[in-house]
């Protein structure tokens, strides 16, 4: 008989599995998830196979690929975290080609994000209750780092013609060389 990672993690009980034991589930669980990768439809059949780990899997990289059945089956899910998976699944995007000559992109503003997130929704669910775009938006400038700088920034770029103010150049570029994003 074919060990499976279902088969593993029940084998545990209740105990917690030692190490090697772990090694082991998380290669069986690579396995079988490669296999359903590589079939044009996954079933209920082959999601009911899964032990929660490979059910996450399948839910977060490969429900594109789920019939109805087995897309209802993640979507209602007994972990929490297998049915999260299955509603935020969003499919892959073929990267478009782009020209050698395109400049790079701007940032992303944060009413850009922020519209993202709301997926085409009015109100969405946050922690801190029902959110519209505009209170989507203050949760992340209220977080974000990269939005206190831009303020920062806006702020000290109002000194710039102004000689009584020392060392506002030399701020402003450092700002600006912070806020540079990540090649």
């Amino acid at each position: 008989m074919t060990k499976t990672a279902k088969g593993l993690k029940d084998s545990f009980g209740r105990r917690k599995p030692n190490e090697e034991e772990t090694r082991e589930l998380y290669r069986l669980r690579e396995l079988e998830v490669e296999a359903l990768a590589r079939k044009s439809v996954i079933t209920v059949a082959d999601i009911q196979a899964l032990e929660w780990g490979g059910r996450f899997a399948v839910a977060n990289e490969h429900l594109d690929k789920c019939d109805d059945q087995a897309r209802h089956a993640l979507l209602h899910d007994q972990h929490h975290g297998v049915r999260a998976a299955a509603s935020l699944f969003k499919p892959p995007e073929k990267p478009a080609a782009q020209p050698a000559s395109a400049v790079p992109a701007e940032q992303a503003s944060v009413a850009d994000v922020a519209l993202a997130l709301m997926n085409d929704k009015q109100r969405i669910a946050t922690r801190y209750g029902l959110k519209t775009q505009a209170g989507v938006e203050e949760m992340i400038l209220s977080t974000h780092p990269t939005a206190l700088l831009e303020r920062a920034e806006a702020f000290i770029a109002g000194f710039e013609d102004d000689d009584l103010q020392e060392g506002v150049n030399e701020l402003l570029a450092d700002l600006r060389a912070v806020r540079k994003p990540i090649r």
